[in-house]
């Protein structure tokens, strides 16, 4: 059973789903969605995992999360994250992300290398891009899942997110963390992983596993919702042993 729980991120109020299994088996695994997704786009994956527990996080600005006027930077996505794995009285877990949502965990990771247990990347860099300006029209022209962005999103939110937005990269933070990272991507037209940055991946991170999804494009959830799931759930299984 689904349940939504609300928490609080430093005046914000941020909302996360989370499948509640009782009893749960195995850690829990936190997953940090794209740019501009609700969690309520990951509902259906919800009862796949179970009895696992998973969260999936509405960061500011995004689905029932509040929207403040500023504060849209990697480190603040993260605090929210944080703030749904203490309400949820998390100590080890697992992180799952999808395209951009992938630096906010990588931020988690290296505040938290003592509690991650492993990362899942969904058709991402081990990088924070910095947007131009660009990015916030360009987004805003799009529809995405079928829904326009205007229903996804308030513009001063775009704005932020693009704003607050710094160049960084993390392939050699995360080959210290020494967890074991898993990096999915699609074999259809539009993904953003190419074999260039497999071979980064490989040549940087040591326990690095590389799956493709196949008919898949930069969406790793589509055409098979749960293809990018079955993935992660069997990657966590081995990890844990």
């Amino acid at each position: 059973m689904t349940t939504q729980r609300w928490t609080d991120a430093s005046g914000v109020r941020i909302h996360y789903l989370d499948n509640d299994p009782s009893p749960s088996v195995g850690l829990p695994i936190v997953f940090s969605p794209g740019v501009v997704d609700d969690a309520d786009d990951y509902e259906a994956m919800l009862p796949f995992f179970s009895p696992r527990r998973v969260l999936v996080v509405d960061v500011r600005g995004r689905g029932k999360s509040e929207a403040p006027p500023h504060g849209y930077s990697v480190d603040h996505l993260a605090d929210d994250l944080d703030a749904a794995v203490g309400d949820a009285g998390l100590e080890h877990f697992h992180l799952m992300t999808f395209s951009r949502g992938t630096p906010t965990a990588f931020r988690v990771a290296l505040r938290h290398p003592e509690r991650v247990v492993s990362i899942s990347i969904g058709d991402y860099q081990a990088v924070e891009i910095a947007l131009a300006p660009s990015f916030v029209d360009r987004q805003w022209g799009l529809s995405w899942r079928g829904r326009p962005m205007a229903e996804r999103v308030q513009r001063h939110v775009l704005e932020g997110i693009q704003r607050d937005s710094r160049a960084r990269e993390h392939w050699n933070d995360l080959d210290a963390l020494g967890i074991p990272v898993l990096l999915a991507y699609g074999t259809g037209p539009g993904t953003i992983v190419n074999e260039e940055t497999v071979a980064r991946y490989r040549r940087s991170i040591a326990r690095t596993e590389i799956v493709t999804i196949p008919d898949a494009g930069h969406d790793l959830f589509r055409p098979d919702r749960l293809a990018y799931p079955r993935t992660v759930a069997g990657f966590v299984a081995r990890v844990e042993g």
